[in-house]
This record gives structure tokens, sequence and C-alpha cells, in this order.
């Protein structure tokens, strides 16, 4: 009977290179899935979240100042206050009157910016948000809280649009790219350790080596037409009645085992894509009980 133990077989590394250098297409093909996906679920994301890029509209406003009360009112509505201003109660509290109710006054003070860049009299307001549709409706917004401002306030006479806008695209800082790396490296990993698994635990014979370390004892022919498989049969089986027995079609039968130790001996045809080690071990080990003479292995 073989002695062989898969317990205390050692690891063939070059087995297993092999095993994944036949493979390689599938690391191939699961890397550029998860290269895929990595970016698909980060397109999907970001859609759902409105994404990370950020939608901006600039409008100018001309300033113009209540000299007759107020002379130096230029000196308190300046470039370093006019940004606090546009985040106070009565302009935001204004322009939420005109914005839908599920829009919330922290996320419209965060969205808008003021900076006047050489004439105090020119006032530059931005508004920036993650939603195109939302930047329009808040820079509308404020378009008429600042006529309003200005016109209820002290020491201004009025507040006049010079210019508007439209929505750009003000920074595109999205990830797509780190996503997909994310995703093929993901891929790469988790390819390379399933066929480190898959080949640690497949025990099919694929070769005369995996053979002999398996049924030392048994005469490996080779593959059915090749030239080593003629040189071998015609050396091993020339002087007796030989029969094959293609392992699909193994069934435990007394009359078949008879029939089979009426021959000179028995040649098992493997199937190496199909033929599990442990498969191939019941045929073997059934076969010697039975006093069967196993006289080789060949594969079709």
């Amino acid at each position: 009977m073989a002695n062989y133990n898969n317990r205390t077989q050692e690891v063939d590394l070059k087995r297993i290179l092999r095993y994944i250098l036949c493979r390689a297409w599938l690391i191939v093909l699961i890397t550029a899935v998860g290269t895929l996906l990595g970016a698909g679920i980060y397109k999907l994301y970001t859609g759902i979240t409105n994404g990370e890029t950020k939608y901006r509209i600039s409008n100018d406003y001309y300033v113009y100042f209540n000299y007759d009360e107020f002379i130096h009112a230029e000196d308190f509505y300046n470039a370093y206050t006019w940004n606090g201003f546009l985040m106070d109660d009565p302009i935001v509290d204004y322009a939420m009157t005109l914005l839908p109710e599920d829009y919330s006054k922290e996320e419209v003070k965060a969205a808008v910016s003021g900076e006047m860049l050489s004439d105090y009299r020119v006032l530059t307001v931005h508004v920036t948000t993650t939603d195109p549709d939302m930047t329009q409706k808040i820079s509308d917004a404020y378009i008429e809280a600042l006529k309003n401002f200005g016109e209820n306030e002290d020491m201004l006479k009025e507040i006049r649009v010079w210019s508007t806008g439209d929505v750009y695209v003000f920074e595109e800082n999205t990830r797509t790219a780190n996503a997909a790396f994310l995703g093929g490296l993901i891929g790469l990993i988790v390819s390379i350790f399933a066929l480190l698994f898959a080949a640690a635990v497949d025990d099919r014979i694929y070769s005369e080596r995996d053979w002999v370390e398996r049924y030392a004892d048994i005469p490996w022919l080779g593959k059915k037409g090749s030239d080593e498989w003629k040189a071998n049969t015609e050396y091993l089986l020339k002087d007796g009645d030989y029969d094959r027995l293609v392992t699909n079609d193994f069934t435990f039968s007394a009359s078949a085992f008879e029939d089979m130790r009426k021959k000179k001996g028995i040649v098992i045809c493997l199937d190496p894509k199909k033929d599990r080690g442990e498969k191939i071990d019941k045929i073997v080990y059934t076969l010697k009980k039975q006093n069967i003479t196993i006289s080789g292995a060949e594969t079709e």
C-alpha cells in the first residue's frame, strides 16, 4: 500500500509558484476588477454625498456710503470687516427667508465669504458649496439680502449689484485615482493570497514528481500518446494482458475487481483537472486491498 502522508509532506515552493504563474491572468483580472470597484464605489459615495468637488459663484457689489452723516464710513466697512458682516444676523436672517427650509443657517454662513481687492467701494462675495444648485440659490438670496442691508443700514445709502457670475467648478478635489489604486491594491493582495491558499491545499497530480511523491512504488507512464508514454508502455507493459481503469469509471464492484485480478495488471488513467488526491488515494488503496496489481499510471 502507498505510504503517502499529506500531513508530513514538505511544502513544494516550485509547485506553488508554477500553480500561481499558470493562473496569473486571475491576478490581473481581480486586480482590474478591484481597481474598477474602488473607483466605482468612490464615485457612488461622492455622488450620494454631493462629492468633494466644490462649486463657486462670485458677484461684485458696489457700496454707496452715507457720507452726509458718516464721513469715515469706509473705515467701518472695509476689507477686514466685510467678511464678518456677511455672517451677521441682519444679512443672514434675511437671506434665510428666501432659501428652502432645509437649508441651515450654519450651512449658509459656511458657504459665504467676502473680500475687497483694492477699491473699498467694490465688494466681492463668494458662495462656495458642494452642490451647484445650492450655490446658485444662496447667491441669489444674498443679492436681495445685501440690497436690503444697504437700504436699512445708517452708514450706507445703497448696495448695488455690479456684476454677477456663473457657477463654476472651484476645487475639483476628488480622490478617484487614489480610490482606484487602493481597490487595485486590495484586489492584488487578495488574489495572491487566495492563489497561495489554493495552491497549498491543491493535491491534484499534474506531473511525475507529484505522482512519485505519493506512490513511489507505482511507475509513472506519462501522458497518453506522448513519446514518454510510448517508450514506458512498450517496456513495462509488453509482457502481459493489462487493462486500463479510468478514474471517473471506478466503482466498488466485486465482479469488476474479480475481472481486474485476472489481468496482468491495471493502468490507472488520471484526469489532472478533476482528480483530487483523496480520490486517487482511495482508488489506489482499494485496488491494493483487493490484491490487484497496479502496473502504472498515465494521464489523458
